[in-house]
């Protein structure tokens, strides 16, 4: 149920025998209720004794010229006249504004108490809200009128009865206030803000996976790219003679056990004597036994790769090493020499008319590379030369 006040600007006068009310101007020509008033009754039938809400909402009209300035002191709980029902508490939502006009709402809860009521229609009393209207003038100071008053008629409520007599219709009363709207409004933001921070959290995660795979995938080509350290390149080597010696020594020599170990022995003549190698990526770890090169991995890490590593050492190389001339250097005499007196006999019997057929000589020949190699590798490792730097400085060497 609800009641407006709704008169012309400028004028303040009576609308009738219970309410008395006026509008403010929103515009030149037009016209808007200064005050509206609903009240709501949670329960039509009650029980002697039984709480129920009452809910008090009021439409004020604000705009820049004027505004309506209603006495609140009437709604606080104390002073709210409801007799012969009780207040027991009451509340006060915060205001809402929606353009011109700005939006109060009070619930209370009440309850009747006597042995006169049973079966009887009582009325919640009318409620008088009085109010005044400011007004200003070009922009000057605000002017107050006189007090209006705006009436809420009585409203029944039955006691131990399923609707009051007065009811003409039965309804379904919408349940739905200030707070409940507030109470919607905050879930829905703190579940924005949860949504807005697991995004986050989503893109950051997605953010470090990509970055993670970038690196990854960049230090893999960096890896792929960089050549082998001469101590590890010794070190593989040094398995693939060990390998050739091993099959050698139980199926005897043929023409793949001589072509891979010419090809690590040139490797490890090339190591001997300093020069450069040629590294190139290979798919597999297995060794070339045609192709002059033989496969060393990177590492003991899965997806690691490998490298194809060849050379093109002579015993040539070696003997001008010696001898100081053609600019070649030497690293390791020892090795060089095994290496060169190897690939020599071995030389013969790949490519050439051997004068007697691989036997035991060669394998001697074979075993005297493998101890120089083995040596060269071991002092080669970085962890021997770190500690030979150590010892030396200790000692003075």
């Amino acid at each position: 149920m609800f009641l407006a006040a709704g008169l012309t600007v400028g004028f303040l006068t009576a609308s009738g025998p219970a309410v008395h009310g006026a509008a403010v101007q929103e515009e030149p020509g037009t016209a808007i209720e200064a005050l509206r008033c609903w009240r709501r009754v949670g329960r039509n039938a009650v029980y002697v004794g039984e709480r129920f809400d009452l809910l008090v909402t009021c439409s004020v009209a604000e705009t820049e010229s004027a505004r309506a300035v209603p006495d609140l002191a009437g709604f606080e709980p104390e002073s709210l006249a409801v007799s012969p029902f009780e207040v027991l508490e009451g509340r006060r939502y915060d205001d809402l504004v929606r353009g011109p006009r700005r939006f109060l709402q009070y619930r209370y809860t009440l309850r009747i108490l006597g042995e006169d009521y049973f079966g009887t229609d009582v009325e919640l009393p009318a409620l008088d809200v009085r109010y005044r209207i400011e007004r200003s003038l070009d922009g000057g100071p605000a002017v107050e009128g006189r007090e209006l008053t705006y009436t809420l008629p009585p409203e029944p409520v039955r006691v131990l009865a399923l609707v009051p007599a007065e009811v003409a219709d039965i309804r379904e009363l919408a349940g739905e206030t200030f707070g409940d709207a507030e109470a919607r409004l905050f879930r829905a933001n703190l579940a924005a803000l949860g949504a807005a921070v697991l995004t986050l959290a989503a893109a950051a995660a997605a953010l470090a996976a990509a970055l993670g795979a970038y690196r990854s995938r960049r230090g893999t080509v960096a890896a792929a790219a960089a050549p082998l350290p001469v101590w590890r390149v010794a070190g593989g080597a040094l398995g693939e003679l060990n390998a050739v010696r091993e099959v050698v020594g139980r199926d005897g020599w043929g023409a793949a056990e001589l072509g891979r170990a010419v090809a690590v022995l040139r490797v490890a003549g090339a190591v001997a004597l300093g020069r450069p190698l040629v590294q190139k990526a290979a798919a597999g770890a297995a060794a070339d036994d045609g192709g002059g090169q033989f496969v060393v991995p990177r590492g003991h890490r899965r997806g690691a790769g490998a490298v194809a590593i060849s050379s093109a050492v002579t015993p040539a190389h070696v003997d001008r090493a010696f001898a100081g001339t053609g600019g070649e250097p030497l690293r390791d005499a020892r090795l060089a020499e095994a290496v060169r007196d190897a690939l020599r006999r071995l030389g013969r019997n790949r490519y050439g008319r051997p004068t007697d057929p691989p036997g035991d000589a060669l394998t001697a020949q074979l075993d005297r590379a493998i101890a120089a190699l083995a040596d060269y590798a071991r002092q080669s490792t970085p962890a021997v030369r770190r500690l030979a730097a150590i010892g030396g400085r200790r000692w003075g060497g």
